[in-house]
């Protein structure tokens, strides 16, 4: 041993020497301090130095060589510092490589430094040693070339600087090469302690793992015996506890087995107790699945909403959430559903059983017609036989066979609509049940969350994609909903795929064989609507019962992702388990899993820890079916709004719309009915009005009025009309009440073809020829008109009265307000018709005529400007009336020649058109008599009694009981002012002044029924010779200026306008001339002053006017704002 230190001493001494002797002989070296171990420059020429170096080798090179840590200096105390640390061999070894790569990177950079700066210091003795001598350009420095000689070595000594530098590399080398082959072995042990290290740690995580998978396994073990699930599966035939908690463990034991660490490759070693493990494990998790797919089968088979099959669902899915199968199951099921109601419209739009629907009710209308037959020969064989005559037991076969035609026809109608209803309400029940599952699943799944993960079902579904089967669906919906996993619904995408389905069912069937069924499957239309909405609505009232029954509570306890409530740890609060969120209050007798607890998942269950703090009700829940709560006589929903059904999205879809390949729900059936529907009322349309040919005696064809529909051709119209609006009914048409309106639409478009036809039958003639002009007679032209009026007053009293025909008078006295209410939307839909109807008669055949014989009577009462109040000397109790002259005649020959042919409702439009002209023109135009003198007042004051009493008489013909009815009674109210306007007297008062004149006017009580036009014409009665009349201002007749102020129809808005601005036009005329007439004393001066006084107050004549337009909502009468701002002017 003492050998072996000796031995290592000895060369670690001579390595120290070789080092210090380099060290000494390379003056670069010296020069630029890198011989001091410290880095302090250590060439000085002194013996101290030389120690430093030999200091510094000896420590470098000890620190290279020695292993053993025990090596110290005895000179240097960092040396012996330095070394101490024997036992960190590998981090000594590393830290003098590093500093001899530093020092040879040193060395290198100070090479190239220096010969690159003096290159002549490196490779000039090395020339000069071989006789090359070096030629300065400049001047060269004699001082530098002794400093270089005296430092030139021999190329003895270089070879021997060569000869060292070669040894000191080779052991340097052979240096390294130990110390690298050191930590090779150091690596090399580390990486085996390593790799056993980690298959001592892949041991025990595979040993955890078959721990994990034997414990899990004896969970679904009973006796040492795998359990079998399948042979209990069944409604109340297996523990959902039980079964869910085998349901996780079979699915940690599915993911330990799936595990590359139990399960080896192909050729590879396995594990006995895996493999051992594996096969009862692949069993019980079949069982486990089959289990639960028995038990959703039974579930969907036996949709319900009690509280037993609500928490059996609830556990089911509560074992494929633990299966990682909840999303597939969850489709399976809604795919079901969808197969389930697709199967039941396949039954009922098909052309087989369209076909074999037809043919059953003809055998069985048939075999009835021939039973009543039968029975009514029997009957009249029997009262022969009993009244003993023979005779009267025969029966003609023709009359037998009409008979029974016609009872079949009957009875075939009856049994068809029977075989349609029935058809369609089974097909609605296997809708509603398949709507019923989804919607069950949707409800549970929306509202149960996992008991360790918190996770809510429906989320879970919602994040994986939709099925292929769905897609359509899919896009329909993002179409009108904002695409968001927030709106995600099972139950939506059921619906729309199932309308989608619907509609393109029903499109094939009607386009089958070349449309050749497409009669008859329209014809199923109103029976499938009205099987469809009490469908929907059972479905809306489910819906809403469940939603609402305790909304508030919870929103308010929703803490979990979407709005879903959170079973607490402890499986006790009421409000997140108990069955206030399913809307069930009680528990059934054979509920044996209803109080399953949050381990098993149970949100839906009956009884909850805390179940004694809430009131228990032994009836039925809110959500249970409609039939139940009916029969237990628990509370009743309360009735659904029809507008609420209607505006579900429930109704939406199934009535229809675009979707992604067309038309979707009913749409395209509704589309056929209405087509059909309108083809049954137009066919009569043909036969209406049809044009006639004349010839004359040449053979030319003459050009003569149309045919009009005669009176049975309207009672046929109307039959039909009834008949489709009767489709409605649901007695007798098999349809529902909410067809009203949709039907009553088709015939009012088949209303607007008949007056388009009316139209063109209509005799358009000129005005002039409306009346005959000599006799006052109607023309043929007229007379046609009128028959026109007469058919069209009869089509609308037909379809005006249909309604009630319809819906109510069938009932009475036994109408519900379900008939009531569809008779009043029935006349609601229908008035677009009537208007039609009563616009086109107005327009094309009452105006004509009431203009033709207002012109008359407009001509007629013009008559008064002629002279007859203008004679002094005449007896006025012995002259003859005006009226009686004139007008009275007129009137009779009217009420006889055109009111008698007119029907009622069009004969009072006549006469109150032709009664508010007469009174408006007879007004203006004795306001315009001038002058207007004592015997003048008293004839005319008759001729306004003869006058009312003629129209009087004249409304009453045309159905108008008195004249105060017409025009809202402002023309009647007008007449009668004019008795008190015509005994007027402020103005003989010579002493009051124009603006006390105006305002005694202004403030009489009849003042307010009077038009601006007329107080102004009465007192241009009173005026001087030179303020001229208006009539005559404008150099127009009086009955010409008249009709300008009042129109033909009665109208006199536009007349009042023009009628201030020509008076004012007078007044100013009259001011400008006034001067002439001061020395005239015949007239009332202050007339002009009067009149101006009113212009600032009637600025708007027309809207200060008291006669507006009947049709218009009454106002406050004109006159008396005319009044109080005439006060407030004057005053």
């Amino acid at each position: 041993m003492s050998t072996n230190t000796s031995t290592s001493n000895s060369v670690t001494s001579n390595a120290a020497n070789a080092l210090a002797l380099l060290l000494r002989e390379d003056p670069l070296l010296v020069q630029h301090g890198l011989t001091s171990y410290r880095g302090e420059r250590s060439f000085t020429g002194k013996d101290s130095d030389e120690s430093i170096q030999d200091e510094a080798a000896y420590a470098y090179a000890a620190s290279l060589l020695h292993d053993n840590g025990d090596f110290s200096h005895s000179n240097t105390e960092s040396s012996s510092g330095w070394m101490s640390s024997s036992g960190e061999y590998r981090q000594r070894a590393s830290e003098a490589l590093a500093e001899v790569d530093r020092k040879l990177a040193l060395v290198d950079s100070l090479s190239q430094r220096i010969s690159r700066d003096a290159p002549e210091r490196v490779a000039g003795p090395l020339l000069r040693l071989h006789g090359f001598e070096l030629n300065d350009n400049d001047k060269s420095d004699e001082k530098d070339e002794n400093r270089v000689a005296s430092s030139a070595l021999t190329m003895t000594a270089t070879r021997e600087k060569a000869g060292r530098l070669h040894r000191q590399s080779t052991l340097l080398a052979q240096i390294a090469a130990r110390v690298e082959s050191t930590l090779q072995r150091g690596v090399t042990r580390m990486e085996s302690s390593t790799t056993r290290l980690s298959r001592v740690l892949e041991l025990s995580s595979t040993l955890k793992m078959i721990m994990r998978l034997q414990f899990e396994a004896r969970k679904v073990c009973s006796d040492g015996v795998f359990m079998d699930w399948d042979s209990s599966a069944g409604i109340g035939g297996v523990d959902l506890r039980d079964l869910t908690r085998a349901a996780a463990s079979v699915a940690v034991m599915e993911e330990l087995l799936a595990h590359p660490a139990l399960t080896p490759e192909d050729g590879a070693e396995t594990i006995d107790v895996v493999e051992k493990l594996r096969p009862g494990a692949e069993a019980v998790a079949s069982s486990v699945r089959k289990a639960a797919a028995g038990l959703m089968n039974e579930l969907q088979n036996h949709a319900s909403s009690s509280s037993a099959s609500l928490s059996r669902l609830g556990a089911t899915l509560q074992v494929y959430f633990h299966l990682g199968e909840l999303h597939d199951a969850s489709w399976k099921a809604v795919a079901s559903a969808l197969s389930f109601a697709e199967k039941a419209s396949s039954q009922l739009f098909h052309p087989a059983g369209v076909q074999k629907m037809k043919e059953a009710a003809k055998a069985e209308a048939k075999a009835l017609a021939e039973e009543e037959a039968n029975s009514k020969d029997i009957g009249i064989q029997s009262s022969s036989a009993s009244s003993g005559n023979p005779g009267l037991a025969k029966v003609d076969p023709r009359q037998r066979k009409k008979q029974t035609e016609a009872n079949y026809q009957r009875l075939y109608a009856r049994k068809l609509r029977e075989k349609r209803s029935a058809l369609s309400s089974k097909w609605s029940t296997a809708v509603a049940d398949a709507a019923s599952r989804v919607w069950n699943l949707h409800r549970v799944l929306s509202r149960r969350n996992d008991a360790v993960s918190r996770r809510n079902f429906l989320e879970v579904v919602a994040e994986q994609d939709v099925p292929e089967e769905f897609r359509a669906a899919e896009k329909w919906l993002e179409g009108r909903l904002d695409g968001s996993k927030a709106n995600f619904s099972l139950f939506s995408l059921f619906w729309v795929q199932m309308c989608i389905g619907l509609g393109g069912r029903i499109q094939r069937l009607l386009k089958y064989d070349g449309g050749t069924l497409e009669s008859d499957v329209a014809s199923l239309y109103p029976a499938v609507r009205s099987a469809s909405l009490e469908m929907v609505t059972e479905l809306y009232d489910v819906m809403q019962m469940g939603l609402s029954s305790l909304e508030d509570v919870a929103a308010c306890l929703s803490s979990s992702g979407g709005g879903a409530p959170v079973a607490g740890v402890m499986g006790g609060s009421a409000c997140l388990e108990e069955s206030v969120f399913v809307g069930i209050s009680g528990l059934e007798e054979d509920d044996v899993v209803s109080s399953a607890d949050e381990a098993a998942g149970g949100f839906f269950g009956g009884n909850s820890a805390d179940a004694w703090t809430h009131d228990v009700d032994s009836g039925f829940g809110a959500n249970a079916s409609l039939d139940t709560r009916a029969k237990s006589g628990g509370l009743s929903a309360s009735p659904t709004s029809t507008s609420a059904v209607f505006s579900s999205p429930e109704w939406i879809a199934l009535q229809g719309g675009k979707g992604q390949d067309g038309a979707m729900g009913l749409l395209p059936l509704q589309k056929s009915f209405l087509k059909e529907s309108k083809k049954r009322l137009f066919a009569p349309l043909e036969f209406m009005f049809p044009e006639a040919v004349s010839v004359d005696g040449d053979g030319v064809a003459q050009k003569v009025l149309p045919t009009l529909p005669s009176r049975y051709d309207l009672a046929k119209l109307d039959t039909n009309i009834r008949e489709e609006l009767s489709l409605a009914d649901p007695r007798t048409g098999g349809g529902d009440f909410s067809m009203t309106t949709m039907i009553s639409e088709t015939v009012v478009d088949m209303l607007h073809e008949f007056c388009l036809a009316a139209r063109r039958a209509i005799s358009e003639v000129g005005e002039e020829k409306v009346v005959d002009p000599r006799t006052g007679a109607a023309s043929e032209a007229t007379k046609h008109n009128i028959r026109v009026a007469t058919v069209m007053s009869t089509l609308a009293t037909f379809v005006r009265n249909a309604p009630e025909n319809t819906f109510v008078t069938p009932y009475r006295p036994a109408q519900s307000p379900q008939h009531e209410d569809a008779s009043h939307a029935c006349s609601v839909a229908l008035l677009p018709a009537l208007q039609e109807i009563e616009n086109l008669v107005k327009s094309s055949i009452l105006n004509p005529l009431c203009y033709a014989l207002n012109r008359r009577i407009g001509i007629a009462i013009a008559k008064m400007h002629r002279g007859i109040y203008l004679s002094e000397t005449v007896d006025a109790s012995q002259a003859s009336s005006f009226v009686q002259l004139h007008l009275t005649d007129q009137f009779d020959q009217i009420a006889n020649a055109y009111l008698s042919q007119l029907p009622g409702e069009y004969a009072s439009i006549v006469a109150s058109t032709i009664a508010t002209f007469s009174i408006y023109s007879f007004v203006s135009n004795a306001a315009l008599v001038r002058p207007l003198g004592e015997t003048s007042r008293l004839r005319l004051t008759q001729d306004l009694a003869d006058f009312e009493l003629a129209l009087e008489q004249f409304v009453f013909k045309g159905g108008t009981s008195s004249l105060s009815q017409i025009a809202d009674g402002k023309p009647y109210a007008e007449l009668r002012a004019v008795r008190q306007l015509l005994y007027w007297n402020r103005l003989d008062d010579k002493t009051l002044s124009p603006a006390e004149v105006a305002k005694s006017l202004l403030r009489e009580v009849w003042v307010k029924d009077f038009r601006p036009s007329t107080l102004f014409h009465f007192l241009f009665s009173f005026a001087p010779n030179l303020l001229s009349s208006p009539h005559h201002f404008k150099r127009m007749d009086a009955g010409e200026y008249v009709g300008t102020i009042v129109k033909l129809d009665g109208s006199i808005e536009d007349g009042e306008a023009s009628a201030w601005m020509t008076c004012m036009a007078c007044c100013d005329a009259y001011q400008q001339r006034e001067s002439v007439d001061a020395l005239i004393v015949e007239g009332d001066r202050r007339i002009s002053a009067i009149l101006m006084l009113n212009r600032g107050k009637e600025s708007d004549p027309v809207e200060n006017s008291c006669c507006m337009k009947p049709a218009k909502k009454p106002k406050p009468p004109p006159a008396k704002m005319s009044v109080s701002s005439s006060s407030s002017k004057i005053g």
